[in-house]
């Protein structure tokens, strides 16, 4: 699990996923692993942390954003202001990151196999392997902290 998570050039391992996480997750994830790694006392501006995990200032700011509303993030407004953990990130799970990060709907999902919308009414083939597979993820998102995976290239200030 933890090989799957590790930040590769300042994101999550795009090669390494079971199931597609939506990119906002991902990035979520990543911006928490960066804030993870840096001291906790200061706010980091929305450019510093975009430019350090290689993302989109505007789209990152969104994300952040959202994380601010949902408890995850403290922003601060101002020359001195950005954001941080609300909490430390042992506290943290990632699902708890991943489910602030966008709209959960444990409904229809995508077919895999076929053209439709896949549910328990009208499965496909593959629904309930994929509903176990997903279900799997996200009972090891919610056993896994944030902390476990803050390998941090970026606490000697270079990015790897």
């Amino acid at each position: 699990m933890a090989s799957s998570l590790h930040l590769y050039s300042g994101q999550m391992n795009p090669d390494s996923r079971l199931l597609h996480l939506p990119q906002s997750s991902r990035y979520a994830v990543s911006a928490a692993l960066y804030l993870a790694s840096v001291p906790a006392e200061g706010f980091h501006m929305v450019g510093k942390i975009a430019a350090r995990i290689g993302l989109s200032p505007s789209y990152l700011a969104k994300i952040l954003q959202r994380l601010a509303l949902k408890g995850i993030l403290e922003s601060r407004r101002g020359a001195k202001g950005g954001y941080r953990l609300s909490r430390p990130a042992a506290e943290f799970t990632l699902s708890e990151i991943v489910g602030a990060s966008h709209n959960m709907d444990k409904g229809e999902m995508a077919c895999m196999i076929e053209a439709r919308a896949c549910d328990c009414e009208t499965p496909c083939a593959m629904h309930d392997f994929v509903a176990n597979a997903e279900d799997l993820l996200w009972r090891r998102l919610d056993g896994s902290t944030l902390a476990t995976f803050v390998i941090s290239p970026f606490k000697s200030g270079e990015k790897k």
